[in-house]
Parts: C-alpha cells; structure tokens; sequence
C-alpha cells in the first residue's frame, strides 16, 4: 500500500512539473510611436523587478514583440547611456539568448564623459552635479542600434533614425519627473516568422534585460549622485532621442512606476522614486552585470 501511495504522490508531481503554468506576454491592441513617451502604456507597468528597480513590459500582437521600461534611478539610467542595455530573446525555452538588440550600444568615449565646467565647478565645490546635461549628451551620442541573430538582410549596426529596413525600432527619453522610458518594438519576421497563429499562444519566450558594466576607464569620472533613485534633479522632459522603423500594433497593459506581477523572477515590491529615494537597492556600483530575466508565452487573440 505504501509502495502505492508513493508512486502515486511520483506521478503527481511529475505531471504538476510538466505542466507548469506561464504568464503569457501582454497583448498589444493600441498603435504606438516609439518615441520614449508611453502615454500608451497603462499604469502600472505590469513587472517589477526589486532586484534591479526596473518597471518593464513585454507584450505582442502577431506581427510585432514590443518592450517597454521605466527607471527612475538616477545610477541605473546613467549606466545605461554609458554601457548600453540589451534584450535579448531565446526562442528555444534554452536560455541561450541568440536574438538580441543593444541599445544605445555604450562605449561612449571619456570626452564626453568629461564634467563641463559648470559641473566641475559643483564637483569642487562638493555639491552633487546636475547630472541632467550629460544624460542628454550621452544620448545623443546614441545614435545605433546592435543586433545579434536577426535574418542577415538585417545587419549588424543600424541607425536608430529612420529609415531602416529591418522594422526593428528603439529610442529613450525622460520625462518631466526625470524618469528615464525606453520602448522597443521587433517584428517577428526578423527572427521568428512572418505572422503568429493560434498555434503560437503555447510558445515559451525566454527574455533578458542587460546593462553591461561600464569600463574602469569610465566610472571613475563624473560618477557623483551614488546610489539615489527618483530620477535626474529638476526633470527632463523633452530630449529624448526617437528610434528608426516602425509604427503599429500597439501597448495593451503598462505605464509607469508601481507593483507590477510576480512572474519569472519578478517580485511585485513597489519602487520607490521622484524625490531621492533609494529605488534601487542592488547591485547598484558601475563595474557590475545588471540582469533581469522572465519566462512567458505568447499572447494570441
């Protein structure tokens, strides 16, 4: 009876492991710009990740997989414009991430990165530097976008000012809070195929998030501002830079700041931000890997 019993309790949960439940991706029913405004996106973005800070979504309809983040952190968003950020996408439920897009692409030489003298001014004087100028200078300077394992009519390097032939489109801008938005959008024909079927609602996406460390070389000037969240001091808005590509399919479900689901890591904390406060609270330092992954199916409707 007991042999019984066991195996019984061995197939049951051998059958709850094989048929585990994923989030699916969002479905995208409203047409966007990718401009870095998400006044598409409804609030709050649906994840969260405290071990980052970052706000995100992911969502499709059958032509197009889109991305939106949302980040207040005054530390993170720098980090972002010096070393770039990367999505990255594995098809095969792998984790080997071979589909991937880089933008900005980092590497910004040291003369950019060099305080101007107003800011040097504030550096020797021991005050916080406004660091509002050298994000705008910093992306600026982003004017590409890298793609890794996309069809090889796609390239390599495209410019993030349309045109481009890929529909492949990205751009960041900060609002008037100062909180840094980044939008995405991928056909799925420059790495999947043309056009999702109701086949497609049971496929499984691995997906990462990546700011890459900044070199030595770098993070040891006009590194003020530490580890304070909430964004750039007295707001940006305005003087984002607006990717290449395409319009359409649109944002169903995301907006700014907030609680977000749990799902594939993601822990549904509320972060913190717009006055200075911590939002951010590991793996905060400039030589560091930031990652934030997450597993889900594809929507379909």
């Amino acid at each position: 009876m007991k042999k019984i019993i066991l195996s019984l309790l061995i197939v049951c949960l051998f059958i709850s492991c094989t048929n585990k439940v994923y989030n699916s991706s969002n479905w995208q029913s409203k047409q966007i710009t990718v401009d870095g405004n998400i006044p598409e996106w409804s609030n709050p973005l649906r994840f969260f990740d405290q071990e980052t800070g970052i706000n995100y979504c992911i969502s499709n309809d059958q032509y197009n997989l889109y991305l939106v983040l949302s980040i207040s952190n005054d530390f993170l968003q720098t980090k972002i414009l010096r070393s770039g950020l990367e999505f990255r996408i594995d098809t095969m439920g792998k984790k080997s991430f071979a589909v991937g897009i880089k933008y900005p692409i980092g590497n910004i030489s040291e003369t950019v990165l060099k305080p101007n003298n107003d800011q040097q001014s504030e550096i020797d004087s021991k005050k916080r530097p406004d660091r509002s100028a050298l994000k705008l200078r910093l992306l600026a300077e982003a004017t590409g976008m890298q793609l890794t394992g996309f069809k090889p009519q796609a390239g390599k390097i495209i410019s993030v000012s349309p045109p481009n032939n890929t529909g492949i489109s990205a751009a960041i801008n900060f609002d008037t809070k100062g909180i840094m938005n980044y939008e995405a959008v991928i056909p799925f024909s420059a790495f999947y195929k043309n056009k999702l079927t109701p086949s497609d609602s049971n496929k499984i996406f691995n997906y990462e998030i990546k700011i890459n460390p900044v070199s030595k070389s770098d993070y040891s000037s006009n590194n003020g501002g530490g580890n304070r969240g909430g964004g750039t001091r007295g707001g940006m808005g305005g003087g984002g830079m607006r990717g290449g590509g395409m319009h359409g399919g649109g944002m169903g479900g995301g907006g700014m700041r907030g609680g977000g689901m749990r799902g594939g890591g993601m822990n549904g904390s509320r972060m913190s931000g717009g006055n200075g406060d911590n939002g951010y609270q590991r793996g905060a330092n400039l030589s560091g890997t930031t990652k934030t992954t997450i597993k889900l199916k594809l929507a379909y409707k």
